[in-house]
């Protein structure tokens, strides 16, 4: 029997892009139950700490994005996992969201829940053909929706995880990804897996 209250997933979608030069695509999700006021008022205050604002990875400095992903860890501001998986290139542009966001929803699920799931900046066709795949696959969800990064902090915490998994994968010891895998947050001492070292950055690039 199927209870009063359904369990509430909320599911935010980001990848790194189409970076041609770039050897790997990674697609990170976001997926909490939590109480989703709070951890968006929770990471605008981290934004403001770690001075990057708004900003996507790639035009925050180096020592900003790195200090806003190690003070989400260090507060454990949301019971949440963040999944990503990275995929070398080329690879199908839909197979790799499939797959990380089934994998998180599936991972957060009780019995009885819905999801709901926001893609940075998603069109509606891209949109309708996910959520079909999804529920194909056996998620239970909403519409797919478009969000962008410049109105949800959730949205601009998967872009961070995101450029920091990519610049990982993008040093040769390891460019070896293991298909998808689960990055939960930790606590205080849960290192980021970014690289500790980043080479000074010029003008216009990283």
């Amino acid at each position: 029997m199927e209870p009063h209250h359904r369990q509430k997933l909320y599911c935010y979608v980001d990848e790194t892009g189409q970076d041609v030069t770039a050897t790997f695509f990674v697609v990170v999700a976001v997926a909490s139950a939590d109480e989703q006021d709070e951890v968006r008022q929770g990471l605008i205050e981290i934004e403001r700490a770690a001075r990057t604002g708004r900003r996507k990875w790639h035009k925050s400095r180096p020592e900003r994005r790195l200090r806003y992903l190690n003070l989400v860890l260090e507060k454990n501001l949301l019971r949440a996992e963040v999944f990503f998986g990275a995929y070398r290139k080329p690879t199908p542009y839909v197979f790799p969201y499939l797959e990380v966001i089934e994998r998180a929803i599936k991972a957060k699920a009780e019995p009885w829940y819905t999801a709901r799931v926001y893609v940075d900046g998603i069109d509606r066709q891209k949109a309708a053909e996910l959520t079909n795949a999804l529920r194909d696959r056996g998620v239970i969800l909403d519409m797919v929706k478009s969000r962008r990064d410049e109105s949800e902090p959730l949205i601009r915490l998967a872009d961070m995880w995101a450029g920091c998994i990519a610049r990982r994968y993008s040093v040769p010891a390891r460019s070896t990804p293991s298909s998808t895998a689960p990055w939960i947050f930790g606590g205080s001492g849960r290192s980021t897996p970014c690289p500790k070292k980043e080479k000074p950055r010029k003008r216009g690039s990283l």
